[in-house]
């Protein structure tokens, strides 16, 4: 089939069911049950077989994109090969050779039943959470690629991050509403933990920060696309570009980012609000040095965000008991230090092959060693879990992909012309940042409705970087 570069819209319908499910995805509890995986690795699978089945009767062709970002699929066919290899019974000899600690794991298990050892077992210590976790990484990587395969234009484009602003608005509004009321729900049961902190409709707060990170960096990119350095010429065209701005959707877009800033602070979260300014600093300065210019609008946007919203409306909601929170925090309190060297013993004993996708609660009671109380199924470090799960070589393919990311949001913003590929570029960077940041101390990605949308982040990178645009004539000082 011959790749096009030029925008396809025959396929525009589908992108509409996809928003939905982005839409969604947060609302069950971030989609953590079982159940909720398991709706939606199926809403994924049937939108893809959707999609596959219009590109065979030729109703319509993938954008350009998805071709584009031929490393990504190779990397996420491995990372799938691998998990279904650790979920699948193996012969004893090989298990022993590749993973000793997994043979040895199930050799004492069905020792202590009075069972012979089968002639046959999985590297992995739990084969079923592995399944799961391997159809969960499959909705992910069927995401990637609808997101790339259906957004093929500027509108398109444009309407996938209005989604993700408007999910992250409701579940700041929805957050703060019930933190502020006092009704206390998670919108589908009511709330028994983190009460009196915004948590939207997840049950952690964290996550709840965690996923605000990424839909306040897409709103921001939206923003920045908008920006005009056109300084006015006469006190007329002031009043005329205040007007502008009064009636476009600028006033929209920044209350939606006061919001979810207030839900931010009213989450308490100490690493959720460090991440958010952190990545903005950086990503900021990334774009400076990219575009090679400092204008005062790009000024007066970024200290904005950092002063007034910090400084400002989040002072009137509580930022200062988060500032509270993260100097009080004593290390030597904290178990989670504990747990994360217990993690590194586990990566030294399953390096090559992990101890299988979602199987971190099987593996963690072997290593505790009484210093704490807590009950741990997530290690609180995304990049110790991976490691421990998936085993190094995995791990160093997972990460290559987020570094391919990254690189990809540098070059749009570097590289392109068009607004809308800087600004998406920027959030990328911005958002796949904030969650780098936010996963040394805490498990964002082990939450699916966190892990779509970082996949999202992903896809819109590989779009801004490569999405064909038409032509348009410079702005002033760009």
């Amino acid at each position: 089939m011959p790749i096009s570069r030029k925008p396809n819209h025959r396929g525009l319908w589908l992108i509409y069911p996809l928003m939905l499910v982005l839409f969604w995805t947060p609302l069950p509890f971030g989609s953590k049950p079982e159940w909720a995986v398991v709706l939606l690795c199926w809403l994924v699978i049937v939108l893809a077989i959707v999609g596959l089945a219009n590109i065979m009767f030729g109703q319509w062709q993938p954008a350009f994109s998805l071709y584009r970002a031929w490393p990504f699929h190779v990397a996420f066919l491995v990372i799938l090969g691998w998990v279904w290899l650790q979920s699948i019974p193996l012969p004893v000899v090989w298990v022993e050779w590749l993973s000793p600690e997994s043979y040895q794991h199930y050799f004492r298990a069905y020792t202590a039943t009075g069972e012979l050892l089968p002639d046959s077992i999985p590297l992995s210590l739990d084969a079923y959470a592995t399944r799961i976790s391997g159809w969960l990484t499959l909705a992910y990587y069927l995401l990637f690629c609808l997101v790339l395969a259906l957004v093929s234009s500027e509108t398109q484009l444009k309407r996938l991050a209005w989604t993700l602003v408007a999910a992250g608005t409701f579940q700041a509004a929805f957050g703060a509403f019930s933190t502020l009321s006092g009704v206390e729900s998670l919108l589908f049961a009511d709330k028994e933990t983190y009460l009196n902190v915004a948590t939207g409709t997840f049950v952690n707060r964290n996550s709840f920060a965690g996923f605000l990170e990424m839909t306040l960096a897409v709103g921001i990119g939206l923003l920045l696309a908008q920006m005009r350095d056109q300084p006015a010429k006469n006190w007329k065209d002031r009043i005329g570009n205040i007007l502008k701005t009064l009636l476009s959707n600028k006033v929209i877009l920044r209350s939606a980012l006061a919001a979810m800033v207030i839900g931010l602070v009213l989450s308490r979260s100490r690493m959720g609000n460090s991440a958010f300014f952190s990545s903005l600093i950086i990503a900021g300065i990334l774009y400076i040095i990219c575009r090679r210019k400092l204008s005062r609008g790009i000024l007066f946007l970024f200290a904005s965000l950092i002063i007034v919203d910090m400084a400002i409306l989040s002072q009137w909601f509580g930022i200062d008991q988060v500032i509270n929170r993260i100097e009080q925090t004593s290390m030597e309190k904290e178990s989670r230090p504990n747990v994360a060297k217990l993690t590194l013993d586990i990566i030294a004993d399953y390096p090559t092959t992990g101890t299988g996708a979602g199987t971190y609660y099987t593996a963690l009671p072997a290593y505790h060693d009484g210093s704490w109380r807590r009950f741990y199924d997530l290690a609180h470090n995304d990049f110790l879990q991976f490691a421990a799960e998936f085993g190094l070589p995995a791990y160093c393919v997972l990460a290559l992909m987020v570094l391919m990311a990254l690189w990809h949001g540098l070059q749009a913003m570097r590289l392109r012309r068009n607004p809308l590929m800087i600004g998406m570029g920027f959030s990328s960077l911005m958002g796949i940042t904030a969650i780098l940041i936010h996963s040394t101390v805490d498990f964002n990605l082990q939450i699916p409705a966190n892990g779509a949308y970082f996949v999202v982040l992903m896809a819109v990178a590989v779009i801004a970087r490569y999405l064909p645009t038409t032509r348009v004539k410079p702005y002033k000082k760009d």
